[in-house]
């Protein structure tokens, strides 16, 4: 009975870190297929932005490049935003690390800070890697480590990603939350990576186009 239990919980153990690497394989996958996308859109987007702006007629050109031109700007203000939040999650990762003596709290803080950039999975990939390095130091501690990232979870889906976005992006708390959410359910990493973009342009659109013309009427 007792190899039986240890062999089942080998086993559960080792479906669980197959199931976390899939996890991180995936989500490397679609931020990396994301960020290639984006890095030849940006060194070629002159010629899109000319492109599209063609598009338009010339007696509303004016305003559609002034529209597009605030869009572009928004999304920049998007990555920043998200840069700053994983660098929070990096720095909260290095001091708790370094407070309770894990091992390698400066590359453990880089790693999550890396992984951060991932939305919906990314920090908690890299919480449950830092507990496991935790694990070689007592079990008391791992388990601690799962309940502070969880509680860090909460504290950077529902306040600071909402306060930084919208300073950043210029989009209302909620709406930052039920856009990730929404993206996030639809279209798994890439929706939730595109989601807040997506609401800043619809604000803008609304804002500068829909409700004047709706006002005018």
């Amino acid at each position: 009975n007792a190899k039986k239990y240890i062999s089942g919980h080998q086993a559960a153990l080792a479906s669980g870190i197959l199931g976390v690497g899939k996890a991180v394989l995936s989500g490397l996958l679609e931020t990396l297929v994301v960020a290639v996308v984006t890095i030849y859109c940006l060194a070629d987007l002159p010629r899109i932005k000319r492109v599209f702006y063609q598009l338009a007629p010339r007696s509303r050109r004016a305003r559609v490049v002034l529209l597009g031109d605030e869009m572009f700007a928004r999304v920049g203000g998007y990555v920043l935003g998200n840069v700053v939040i994983s660098i929070a999650a990096g720095i909260a990762t290095w001091a708790w690390a370094a407070i309770f003596g894990i091992p390698y709290p400066l590359l453990l803080a880089t790693l999550v800070a890396i992984l951060d950039l991932i939305p919906l999975v990314g920090s908690t990939i890299g919480g449950v890697i830092v507990a496991l390095v935790a694990l070689s130091v007592s079990l008391p501690l791992a388990v601690a480590t799962v309940v502070f990232y969880l509680l860090f979870r909460v504290f950077e889906d529902y306040l600071l990603t909402p306060r930084v976005m919208g300073k950043t992006v210029n989009v209302p708390g909620i709406v930052t939350v039920i856009a990730t959410l929404v993206g996030g359910t639809l279209l798994g990493i890439v929706g939730a990576l595109v989601a807040i973009p997506v609401a800043a342009a619809v604000k803008l659109l609304m804002e500068e186009v829909t409700m004047p013309t709706m006002n005018r009427r």
